[in-house]
């Protein structure tokens, strides 16, 4: 692995960290961090830097019309959606529940869908940084103003790879940190990263941190009979919703409704019975958010 393809890895971790926007991969599987050094710099960059990124976006919200707001808010409503999708259709990709040791191949509908999330993420993005344009300035300022605390996150988190690289890889990193373009956060691709237009202006200006957006959810047994139990935490009190998904993610029905449910723990059977064997999916939806869960009935 080339110095460049290091810092590589660190630089998709803070674009997804800091942006509402989603990933599908070319095989419908999402980027994750399962590495060592994946979550150490995620930890890092939660920590260390996207309380800055956050004070500095919440500097940049009036200075947006009103209609850009608005327009705004649309936008990360529905790239939530799509990334909703997306998990769902990388479970159903890897029905083992474990993670996969060479690439999967995908039926011909899941190619489709792949193909249909990435076409939408797209076209969102493109109409983010087309209004970005507007903005670009301010953005542009907005970078400078944070140029010492970047340099120092680009030293602690090139320190983090190099630290997780096997022996070979950190003599590579070592000998590219002495190039300002590949060796380092901190030089010109970097810094285009960090405030990214498009991605700077999908951050939520009033998030203040980031958390699980449900508490702990559990589904018992599992493999499935024909009641199951499903327990979860409410964080915020309010409408709660569990639906049933197919193995592609499709709704086949609601199964829970409660349209004002108490914060705090809850336990409710569902009656699985007429269920075929197979692989499904649960989704939960609280007024803090959803989560979507793999099951198997046999």
């Amino acid at each position: 692995m080339k110095p460049s393809k290091l810092t590589t890895i660190a630089l998709l971790l803070l674009v997804v960290l800091s942006t509402s926007s989603i990933g599908v991969a070319r095989d419908g599987r999402h980027r994750g961090d399962h590495h060592p050094m994946g979550r150490e710099v995620r930890s890092y960059v939660e920590a260390n830097v996207l309380p800055v990124l956050r004070q500095q976006r919440q500097k940049l919200e009036p200075q947006l019309s009103a209609a850009d707001q608005a327009q705004l808010v649309a936008y990360r409503a529905q790239l939530r959606a799509l990334k909703e999708l997306g998990q769902a259709l990388r479970h159903s990709i890897n029905s083992s529940g474990e993670r996969p040791t060479t690439r999967p191949t995908l039926t011909e509908a899941q190619q489709k869908q792949a193909h249909e999330l990435r076409s939408q993420t797209h076209s969102i993005m493109l109409n983010v940084a087309q209004m970005a344009q507007k903005y670009d300035g301010a953005i542009t300022q907005l970078a400078q103003e944070v140029q010492p605390q970047k340099e120092k996150w680009s030293t602690d988190i090139n320190a983090i790879v190099v630290k997780n690289a096997m022996p070979e890889q950190q003599r590579m990193a070592e000998l590219g940190s002495h190039r300002p373009d590949h060796g380092h956060l901190h030089g010109p691709k970097g810094l285009r990263h960090f405030f990214r237009p498009s991605m700077f202006l999908l951050m939520e200006p009033t998030a203040t941190t980031t958390e699980r957006t449900l508490g702990n959810t559990s589904f018992y047994p599992n493999p499935a009979t024909a009641t199951s139990q499903l327990e979860y935490e409410v964080k915020k009190a309010g409408p709660v919703s569990v639906d049933l998904l197919d193995k592609n993610g499709n709704k086949l029905r609601t199964l829970l409704t409660e349209p004002n449910a108490e914060k705090g723990p809850h336990t409710q059977p569902l009656n699985l019975s007429d269920l075929p064997t197979g692989t499904y999916y649960y989704k939960i939806t609280t007024k803090s958010g959803s989560e979507t869960k793999r099951f198997v009935k046999e």
